[in-house]
């Protein structure tokens, strides 16, 4: 029965998927970060940044400023973010530290998609354990389908996408993101996603939400009610940035 409702996923999964990498070919958005704390969207795997020009664009209406960090290698539409995410979040950490001092704040908010959350949640960790140094505190983080939990094939997965191996239940790199779950205000988990099993997407059934009808990609290339409905739960529970 499992197997049967897994499969009967995959067409929302598929469409969902094709989405996603139609909406890497978009030239990104050039979005205004303002201070005291703007909101950082972070993208996850197969993902430019543009990928968030939806929601992002949403997450303004509701007046929250936003700002996305440029693709992770390698960088080329749907083979963007397949990086380790130690890199990613490196390379993350880097840009956060230089547009914070550019832009003049030292505090932001981040909500991550998939992969994104990890990452955010790891830079925090490479910047308490005093690994690298950033200006920019991350005070509260969103996660939307995050694979906390690690994700179902990824071992085998990893001999062909090097971010799978950070994606292995019980690896040092998913120890390093759960020590930072202190941090983390809400996890908006996909009830219906075919990648990631939903009870792996979340670290505390007390800060979570299920989004009933949503694909692992409807938060950020879903349709416009599920896009609406993903701003006004990252407002919800990230507040306006005052």
């Amino acid at each position: 029965m499992t197997t049967l409702r897994q499969l009967g996923r995959f067409p929302s999964f598929f469409r969902g998927s094709l989405n996603q990498t139609l909406a890497t070919l978009d030239k990104p958005l050039q979005f205004e970060p303002l201070p005291p704390r703007p909101l950082v969207l972070v993208p996850g795997a197969f993902c430019t940044s543009s990928v968030m020009n939806r929601l992002g664009r949403k997450v303004e209406e509701l007046g929250r400023s936003v700002c996305v960090p440029p693709s992770f290698a390698f960088y080329y539409s749907a083979l963007a973010n397949l990086c380790r995410l130690p890199q990613a979040a490196a390379d993350f950490i880097a840009w956060l530290d230089e547009i914070g001092r550019r832009r003049g704040f030292s505090e932001v908010d981040v909500a991550g998609h998939s992969n994104g959350s990890l990452i955010a949640l790891l830079a925090r960790d490479m910047i308490d354990g005093g690994e690298v140094e950033c200006s920019v505190k991350m005070r509260k983080v969103l996660t939307m389908a995050a694979p906390f939990g690690g994700m179902p094939n990824a071992r085998v997965l990893a001999t062909m996408i090097p971010c799978c191996r950070d994606l292995v239940a019980g690896c040092d790199t998913l120890r390093r993101v759960e020590r930072q779950g202190g941090v983390v205000a809400h996890s908006l988990v996909a009830q219906g996603d075919f990648l990631v099993p939903p009870v792996n997407q979340f670290l505390s059934s007390s800060t979570m939400t299920v989004m009933e009808g949503f694909q692992h990609m409807d938060f950020v290339v879903g349709g416009s009610d599920k896009i609406e409905r993903t701003a006004g739960e990252i407002v919800k529970w990230l507040g306006n940035g005052c």
